[in-house]
């Protein structure tokens, strides 16, 4: 049966029939794998990927080149190679994201609970201190985000 409203209890189908929890067990393996995929999820979203390829940080360049406006990336300096594997981290991240999404519609408590703390133990673990925003204060209090 199909939720469309919060509920508790062992027996959900998580993202496809195939994936039914009955005992407590089932579900409470389910809600580690979720949660720890949530964990993983956090930790791929602030991976640099331009740092484990170069050994360089993002803030360090080494000539000047022509720079994206707004980003002051070097765009010209980044191969082939390295963009594909940007773009398939990225794919992955949106992939892992969209299908926790989807687990979360199940409208079971404990996997929706699952999730959002899987996401805050891994932003505890894993966004640095020292982030910046890059919104304005005016931004920020806008309701549309």
């Amino acid at each position: 049966m199909m939720h469309m409203t919060f509920y508790w209890g062992k027996q959900a189908t998580i993202l496809f029939d195939g994936w039914k929890t009955t005992t407590w067990a089932d579900y409470s393996l389910s809600l580690i794998a979720l949660f720890l995929s949530s964990i993983i999820l956090q930790y791929i979203s602030n991976l640099e990927v331009t740092s484990l390829l170069t050994g360089k940080t993002s803030s360090s360049t080494s000539s000047p080149s022509v720079k994206a406006p707004l980003l002051g990336k070097n765009i010209l300096s980044i191969s082939l190679g390295k963009r594909f594997l940007r773009s398939g981290v990225f794919g992955v991240r949106v992939g892992i994201g969209y299908l926790l999404m989807l687990a979360a519609m199940s409208f079971n408590g404990g996997v929706f609970i699952a999730i959002v703390l899987g996401f805050a133990v891994g932003h505890f673990l894993f966004v640095k201190g020292n982030t910046t925003s890059v919104t304005t204060p005016e931004e920020e209090l806008s309701a549309c985000g």
